[in-house]
């Protein structure tokens, strides 16, 4: 084996106007050698990102980095220019960045995203590009890559955009690739895929380095872990030693907040209150819970680029109890967004309808249904691409609040402070815009914005899939209490099924479009009856001894 890279006490800051300002990562040291992988996690704004970025050259004109040795492929990569980092960006390093859904130009075809990399470094001949191209969009799971590949990105599902990432970076067959939360958006089974593909890309004796806040996938992949906090490194050694005997309290406690099913009904974060807590139900005179929310025969189907027209939900039809989770799973593209936004009105079916509270709700016009979209909120995956980006946390809550009641500028002043204090976050962030906020803070300004109208359902579309582990603990434990103490209903969407067996009582799961199974949580969890949900659930990486997966019957 090779040494590809090697960082000994490597520091970086952003000085402000010539000021010098403290490092937001210090004497940090590591090595990558061929046919390894080094996973590096930690809580968001440790300075993940940061390093990986320095690696590339894409730290900015602004960073002042520093190391005693930073070597990249046996080169010293201090003194490097741009037109240096330019040389190896793609060619020798792949990097697959981490924000899929604001990564790839919204107005270029993805075939030509992938081919710019194959131009600049040389690749003149047309039909090879593109051969180079669908053979790298195949690889990283990309179905009909012939068809993907004339797509934009805002055509793609966000699973799709985040495979079309890996894909630009393996197309130049690089030495070393560096994935920034490669798995994020990514159901069990592409997300198996993709750490399959790495795993044979380390077995062609490329290095890796991967940044996830899935301790599972790291798990699967890693060979080394090193553990960040703060911008210094806490823990750094053989994968399975930190994984299963952590030596530092605090990757003890990133372990503690993944989902397992010992936690389900308990808070993952601690605290006072440890003891199951059950949803809130309404029940009728008889005992029966009633319906929040109900779907019949939803059917759905869209025109491709082709022109040829696929269905994208098929005769779809489910009971969100009142009070409950009705969690949605299946891989990308499975219909679980567009079920969605057929429930929420925002999307016309094809066939079938939706009731609200046990009212019509699809079948309404949307003149008639306005008067009552208060009752039905959504949280979106990507909470700072739905807000105003003109307006502050309190603009945007204050609009949230007008658009359920009319209330006086004092009293609506007095319920933002409320929504503030409910998601736990200080009224200091009012002020603030959500660009300068964390994923976390962001989410949970996504969800005062829900809350405002005060309704009685929240779809919530993948609104973990961004955070690290700590932080989507934090966020499921408020999702819990909300629910609690409103009664609120949730139809929960997510790719990753150990949080959906950790919020839901209920479970349907979607494949091309169907229902081909649907039960109590504990039923699709520990006694699946389709071949597909015993395949979903096969492709859930675990964690090591001693924490515990989620109940899987193999």
């Amino acid at each position: 084996m090779s040494t590809l890279l090697h960082v000994e006490n490597l520091s970086i800051s952003f000085p402000r106007g010539g000021t010098p300002t403290a490092p937001v990562v210090r004497d940090v040291s590591f090595s990558l050698e061929s046919g390894r992988a080094l996973a590096i996690v930690g809580e968001s704004g440790s300075g993940k990102s940061v390093i990986a970025r320095s690696l590339v050259g894409l730290s900015g004109d602004t960073a002042a980095v520093s190391a005693d040795r930073l070597e990249v492929l046996g080169r010293d990569a201090r003194a490097h220019t741009q037109r240096d980092w330019r040389a190896l960006r793609g060619k020798d390093i792949g990097f697959v960045l981490q924000d899929a859904l604001v990564s790839l130009d919204p107005l270029r075809r993805v075939g030509d995203e992938l081919e710019e990399a194959l131009i600049v470094h040389g690749v003149r001949g047309r039909a090879e590009r593109r051969a180079r191209v669908i053979e790298a969009l195949t690889a990283a799971g990309v179905p009909e890559p012939q068809l993907r590949m004339r797509q934009r990105a805002g055509e793609l599902s966000g699973g799709l955009r985040q495979r079309a990432l890996i894909a630009q970076a393996l197309v130049l067959e690089p030495r070393i690739i560096i994935a920034d939360e490669p798995t994020t958006a990514l159901d069990a089974t592409v997300q198996a895929q993709i750490i399959a593909l790495l795993g044979e890309l380390k077995g062609r004796g490329q290095g890796l380095i991967v940044i996830s806040h899935d301790l599972a996938v790291v798990s699967s992949l890693a060979d080394d872990v090193l553990v960040l906090r703060h911008g210094e490194v806490v823990e750094y050694g053989p994968a399975r030693d930190v994984l299963t005997d952590p030596q530092h309290p605090y990757t003890r406690q990133l372990i503690d907040a993944v989902p397992t099913a010992a936690a389900k009904g308990q808070r993952l974060c601690g605290g006072a209150d440890d003891e199951p807590r059950p949803a809130r139900r309404h029940a009728d005179a008889a005992g029966r819970v009633a319906p929040a929310l109900e779907a019949r025969g939803l059917c759905k189907s869209y025109r491709g680029p082709d022109r040829v027209t696929r269905p994208v939900v098929r005769d779809v039809s489910f009971t969100l109890r009142a009070g409950t989770t009705l969690g949605i799973v299946g891989e990308s593209g499975s219909g679980k967004s567009t079920t969605a936004w057929l429930a929420l009105g925002l999307t016309d079916a094809d066939a079938g309808e939706v009731l609200l509270d046990g009212e019509p709700w699809s079948a309404l016009p949307e003149r008639d249904r306005r008067g009552r979209r208060q009752r039905i909120q959504v949280v979106y995956q990507d909470p700072l691409s739905s807000f105003d980006p003109r307006l502050s946390v309190a603009g945007i809550l204050d609009d949230a609040v007008r658009s359920g009641e009319s209330l006086p500028t004092a009293e609506r002043q007095v319920r933002v402070g409320e929504l503030l204090d409910a998601v736990g976050l200080p009224r200091s962030v009012a002020d603030r815009r959500p660009l300068t906020l964390s994923g976390g803070q962001r989410q949970r300004v996504a969800i005062a914005r829900a809350l405002a109208p005060k309704p009685e359902v929240i779809v919530l579309d993948e609104p973990v899939s961004a955070l690290d582990v700590s932080i989507q603990a934090q966020v499921l434990d408020l999702l819990a209490d909300l629910q609690e103490r409103f009664g609120l209903s949730y139809l929960f969407i997510s790719h990753d099924l150990g949080v959906v067996y950790h919020v839901s009582d209920d479970v349907i799961v979607l494949k091309d479009g169907r229902i081909v199974e649907s039960g109590t949580a504990d039923d699709i969890f520990f006694d699946p009856q389709h071949d597909y949900t015993r395949a979903l659930l096969a492709a859930v990486p675990e964690l090591p001894h001693p924490a515990a997966p989620i109940p899987v019957t193999r």
